[in-house]
């Protein structure tokens, strides 16, 4: 693993941990197994590597979800990107605890969002497409994107206090749900 990546992984663990201010960036170093010049080398504020977290996941989040479907269905497709948003934040709950707490954050700056959400691009053209196509309701991208995240949010809270045999026994539900709610 490249030296960056320990830092975001254990920083990652420590901010959802104890939060941002009681963790400094001397906890970060001596958790990543570095020093403190060679964080500041990569990430001069705490602030900027909070918002390199922030990215990485998203990145990660898109290469995990857009690799799932082939579907030519564009609901067999919405329903197969939802479920792996939610089969990536069971796999990675480190990862869902950190956006969990820190995506309303005023620490993460307008821009990282702005960047954030161009990694889902073809998630909002496929959403549009269901739009014009008359299949998915007629509203604000950004309303049906909230919500979508809302419900996601709240599943993957309920599934990671349930035992994971039990899991799959709601996920079709959850699917029909959001499907139902969205559909045109």
């Amino acid at each position: 693993m490249e030296k960056k990546d320990q830092i975001i992984n254990a920083a990652m663990k420590l901010l959802t941990e104890k939060g941002i201010q009681a963790t400094p960036m001397s906890a970060i170093a001596k958790a990543a197994g570095t020093g403190m010049g060679t964080i500041y080398n990569y990430f001069p504020t705490k602030e900027e590597l909070i918002n390199a977290i922030y990215l990485y996941i998203k990145n990660l989040e898109v290469q995990f979800i857009t690799r799932k479907t082939n579907e030519s269905s564009l609901k067999i497709k919405f329903l197969d990107y939802y479920k792996a948003f939610i089969d990536f934040n069971l796999q990675y709950p480190d990862c869902f605890a950190f956006m969990d707490q820190m995506q309303n954050s005023p620490v993460i700056s307008c821009h990282t969002k702005e960047k954030g959400k161009a990694e889902f691009l073809q998630i909002i053209e496929l959403i549009q497409k269901g739009q014009d196509e008359g299949i998915i309701k007629k509203m604000s991208i950004e309303a049906i994107l909230q919500f979508l995240a809302g419900t996601m949010t709240a599943y993957v809270r309920w599934m990671l206090g349930i035992k994971e045999n039990e899991r799959k026994k709601y996920l079709d539900h959850q699917l029909r749900m959001v499907w139902d709610a969205i559909k045109e």
